[in-house]
């Protein structure tokens, strides 16, 4: 049977409440094992739990497990959870109906007990239960849940706190650095401070042991087993633990551990020093973490991002989540945003990219930094290649080429040919890297432009002439008969003057015309009477009636006695 007390301490919280996950756990912050009646009947027991955390903590997640130390059990078989004949049960799961506040204690005795302790505690235990103890045994505080199977055989099962060990028997009792134990009134052989003995946990303990209890009691320079001289080997400053001796009045008003009255002894002046002690925590005012977003970063398009916040820190505790937003700029996906590095793909756009990291600690508090993600575009641009300028006879089906076209860093993934002047065709596939079309039949200058596009798009564009007329009399060099020869035109590209320079084999007329991209004629020029050789004429930039022309390029037409040649320029300024 288990008996609940000061029910005022007790809050029943709804299924929200309960699924809290908090940050601390309770400790165990009074122990004490009292004389009992004559004859050898059970100790008077308490132990009592605080929560020392600024967090409601919900004991449901809670255990308590006696483990034994005995004599009778090598060393390494006495483990938690084990039992001897004698010893009763080993488990004991808290109530998940019971809360803690922000320095409140919670206590637990036996039936057996005194009734000053069944009064002051807040949870009585039947007698062959948890605590049913005598000093060399163990008891450890366990979170988990389930079964004590369950809490053992868990993978990170170790106690938070706990009393003693189950490795090991001290004989009589355990010592705590410092401390000698009292004396025994009927024998000669003294004892430790875990019998007949208060403990309580200094006030600058806020956190459980782990299961260390011989570090706990501050045996870890020696090993506690001195306790029958009043030297001590180390210092009370290396325990975790005051002690009280008991006060136990015999008949003629002595008081010494070890007297055994026919009555249960009451416990009353043993509790007033337990209740000295109830807050054995100083709850510190929680120092906030340092988020660490990490340095500013300048990276390129479609790379692989990483946010860093492993230099987050937090001085007085740990930092328990991080968590990683966009603020601003073009919005990517971040991986993995709730852990302490997470990655993006930079988009392929020139922008600044803002985010934020708010780290947490332990004590509930939160800080910001932020980062900023810098986006440039280093792609190198693909070169768009449209081929050959062409001259084409009358209905000829004509091919245009891209396939010179280049990306030196990546490859090109689109092509696109566009028809920008001169009588309209059609374009077959248009998209693709080579494309055809039928002359018309008639004398024109075509012009198309080929976009290329890389992965990462980058564009160039590149414009190819295709001249028409009604001859096929094709030979090298854009030459269209051996009347007239094109040599070019220098500087090219020019600004603010080319010179356009050609040749004749006889005396001839020569009509030369400029065209912009989209087949308009912006400037003319008859000569007459042309002689055999090598000529040249000069063009500023500007239209007939002296108009400048922007930057572009240009293509010029030569005429002689019917036959032709095209060239092409670009104007720069």
């Amino acid at each position: 049977m288990i008996i609940f007390k000061k029910i005022f301490k007790k809050i029943i919280f709804s299924t929200m409440f309960l699924s809290w996950v908090f940050c601390q756990d309770p400790i165990i912050s009074v122990w004490y094992i009292g004389t009992r009646v004559s004859g050898g009947g059970p100790y008077n027991h308490y132990i009592e739990l605080y929560n020392p955390t600024e967090e409601i903590i919900n004991l449901g997640q809670y255990a308590l497990i006696k483990g034994h130390g005995q004599s009778n059990n090598l060393e390494g078989q006495a483990m938690w959870g084990n039992t001897l004949n004698n010893s009763g049960v080993s488990f004991l799961r808290l109530s998940s109906d019971v809360v803690l506040f922000p320095g409140q204690t919670y206590g637990i005795t036996r039936d057996v007990s005194h009734e000053s302790l069944q009064n002051h505690a807040d949870l009585i235990l039947e007698d062959e239960c948890v605590l049913s103890i005598s000093g060399d045994d163990a008891v450890g505080l366990f979170k988990g849940e389930g079964s004590m199977d369950d809490v053992l055989f868990a993978t990170d099962s170790i106690p938070i706190d706990c009393i003693g060990t189950p490795y090991n028997d001290p004989g009589a009792s355990w010592q705590v650095s410092g401390e000698t134990g009292p004396p025994n009134s009927t024998g000669l052989t003294g004892y430790g401070v875990t019998r007949f003995a208060i403990l309580t946990r200094k006030q600058e303990v806020c956190y459980g042991n782990a299961g260390n209890w011989d570090a706990s009691r501050g045996c870890v320079t020696d090993s506690c087993t001195n306790w029958l001289t009043d030297t001590p080997q180390t210092s009370y400053e290396e325990s975790e633990w005051n002690v009280y001796a008991c006060y136990y009045p015999d008949i003629d008003g002595n008081t010494g551990p070890g007297y055994e009255p026919e009555t249960n002894p009451n416990c009353d002046e043993d509790i007033l020093v337990m209740e000295g002690f109830l807050n054995t925590c100083d709850l510190s005012e929680n120092q906030s973490p340092i988020s660490n977003a990490g340095l500013d970063q300048t990276v390129s398009y479609s790379q692989v991002v990483t946010l860093d916040g492993s230099q987050s820190t937090d001085e007085d505790g740990q930092i328990v989540s991080f968590l990683w937003e966009q603020i601003s700029g073009t919005s990517v996906v971040l991986n993995s945003a709730d852990q302490i590095t997470t990655t993006f793909t930079a988009p392929n756009i020139e922008d600044n990219l803002f985010f934020s990291l708010s780290v947490t600690d332990d004590g509930f508090s939160t800080t910001k930094d932020t980062v900023i993600i810098n986006i440039i575009n280093t792609n190198a641009n693909p070169v768009a290649n449209a081929g050959q300028d062409q001259v084409v006879d009358y209905s000829q089906v004509v091919t245009l080429d891209g396939s010179q076209s280049t990306d030196e860093d990546g490859q090109i993934v689109s092509f696109l040919w566009e028809q920008i002047s001169g009588t309209s065709v059609v374009l077959n596939s248009a998209d693709q890297i080579t494309t055809t079309f039928i002359a018309p039949a008639e004398d024109n200058i075509l012009v198309f432009s080929l976009a290329v596009l890389d992965e990462l798009s980058g564009v160039d564009f590149d414009t190819v002439s295709v001249v028409v007329q009604g001859t096929t009399a094709l030979i090298d060099e854009g030459i269209i008969s051996n009347k007239i020869k094109l040599i070019g035109n220098y500087p090219n590209p020019f600004n603010p003057n080319t010179k356009i320079m050609f040749s004749v084999y006889k005396k001839s007329n020569i009509g030369i015309s400029i065209y912009n991209i989209y087949g308009q004629k912006v400037w003319h020029q008859i000569l007459a009477d042309v002689e055999k050789g090598s000529h040249s004429v000069m063009w500023s930039g500007k239209t007939n009636k002296n108009k400048s022309l922007v930057s572009g390029v240009y293509i010029y037409h030569i005429i002689s006695d019917g036959y032709s040649t095209v060239g092409k320029m670009s104007l720069l300024k």
